[in-house]
């Protein structure tokens, strides 16, 4: 289904954290963890090289085939080298660590607080990542095999009515979960093997009010898809397609 994509995963796991000088007061000292490389005043990027080369020190969370309970104080020094890159940006890093986990590890405070925060309130439903454990800079989550919705739609250049349908159940889900953003990018939208659907990157979940999914219509109308996807809003949810039709009139 081309590349895999990560993704997030929690059970009621203990709360693991990093000793007292954590990753985040480091970096903003400008000291790096990484001893291979330095953190530039305007660099947000760090080349896939780079990461696979540097080490962490988090704790031992990530378990096997079984979930393991580990004690709370355990650290270990992880060499990520072992680990597939599977996404790096300005948020952070994210490694492969077994066939169905991956973590992530933040470069901002900000930034992993608004996700963990937007995950573990997603817990309860389908559409969001489940989450396996976290420490004070990184998020230990359930590793995808699937495409993105973006290069899934590229690809095959038509929308189904069944995909519409899941479309507006995950809108309808990030609205129960009282989330401000009902409105998450195409790429952000991840399709399992089993062909269903879950949201990534979840920091601006409450720091976002967007009740209409303006990001998903314009990339839509832009693949020349919106049309199309309106007509099946307008089968499966009158209501709905009288709140977006004006916008693909724009």
């Amino acid at each position: 289904m081309g590349k895999p994509y990560f993704h997030y995963r929690s059970d009621d796991s203990e709360d693991y954290r990093l000793p007292e000088i954590t990753f985040f007061k480091r970096y903003n000292q400008k000291k790096s963890l990484f001893p291979d490389f330095e953190i530039s005043n305007n660099a947000q990027f760090i080349s896939s090289n780079s990461v696979k080369k540097s080490h962490f020190l988090i704790e031992k969370v990530l378990g096997g085939s079984s979930e393991v309970a580990l004690r709370k104080k355990e650290n270990v020094f992880m060499d990520f080298k072992r680990y597939a890159v599977v996404g790096q940006g300005k948020d952070g890093v994210i490694y492969q660590v077994t066939s169905n986990r991956c973590v992530k590890v933040f470069f901002k405070e900000e930034v992993y607080k608004k996700e963990l925060k937007a995950i573990q309130v997603g817990q309860s439903s389908s559409i969001i990542p489940r989450l396996y454990g976290y420490g004070s800079n990184y998020i230990v989550m359930e590793y995808i095999e699937g495409i993105s919705l973006a290069k899934h739609l590229k690809k095959n250049r038509y929308i189904t009515k069944s995909l519409v349908m899941q479309l507006i159940n995950l809108i309808d889900e990030l609205k129960k979960l009282n989330f401000s953003r009902q409105d998450t990018e195409l790429r952000h939208i991840l399709m399992n093997e089993q062909g269903n659907l879950k949201v990534i990157d979840l920091k601006r979940a409450f720091s976002s009010n967007r009740p209409i999914p303006v990001k998903l219509l314009t990339e839509l109308k832009k693949l020349k898809l919106s049309k199309k996807f309106l007509s099946y809003v307008k089968d499966i949810c009158p209501s709905l397609y009288q709140k977006w039709r004006k916008f693909d009139e724009k």
